[in-house]
């Protein structure tokens, strides 16, 4: 019990024992806080600089382009989705895309909050959208409406745990452009009025900070 000298002296290897004991139980109890902690930090950030860099994109696209209200764009409508896609493609770093019915790009199912699934991956096949992954891994898919798109995004690609709010994010961007939240008064129609896509603008309304 050398190792022990100068540290534990006068104490009998059964305290020893015990301290190390509850040395290991502590540690047990932190350290998945401590994770959870640093992963939540590493989302925000990657939320944070996947909005600049969409923002970006769709203000460069606007200046060419015009407001998304004057694109023509359609629910369910598949010449939609594939405009929406060609305009991001040119301005957003993509090293993967996939086509219609192909959900190996974004991680399924996705959940909401507290874990009750949202999204299935044969619903999402079933929807028939394209989806695609960044070179800084954020994984991300389109859903065109009438006028205005929603944007599904996944800022830790597809580690765990693939949850609403953790890691997984939404926004619109509505008929003049302007990026917004999924209970905007500017926006109507599928996806329209879901606060459970909301966690984002929640983010960075309380300063870039998770705080529900």
């Amino acid at each position: 019990m050398k190792i022990f000298n100068g540290i534990f002296n006068g104490f009998t290897l059964a305290e020893v024992l015990i301290t190390l004991g509850i040395i290991g139980v502590v540690a047990s109890m932190t350290l998945p806080t401590i994770k959870q902690k640093l992963d939540e930090r590493s989302n925000i950030s990657m939320l944070k600089k996947f909005y600049t860099e969409f923002a970006n994109a769709t203000n460069l696209i606007i200046a060419d382009y015009g407001q998304p209200e004057n694109w023509g764009l359609k629910d369910n409508d598949a010449a939609s989705s594939q405009q929406v896609m060609d305009l991001y493609k040119q301005r957003l770093n993509m090293t993967r895309i996939c086509e219609e019915g192909d959900s190996s790009c974004f991680a399924f199912p996705v959940c909401k909050y507290n874990g009750v699934t949202k999204i299935t991956d044969s619903e999402y096949r079933s929807w028939q959208l394209k989806s695609f992954i960044l070179n800084n891994g954020v994984t991300v898919f389109f859903d065109v409406n009438d006028g205005w798109f929603s944007v599904f995004f996944d800022v830790n690609g597809k580690k765990k745990p693939n949850r609403l709010g953790n890691d997984v994010f939404a926004w619109a961007v509505n008929g003049k452009g302007k990026i917004v939240s999924h209970s905007d008064e500017t926006i109507s129609g599928s996806g329209a009025n879901e606060k459970e896509y909301d966690y984002a603008f929640e983010i960075m309304e309380n300063s870039w900070t998770k705080k529900y």
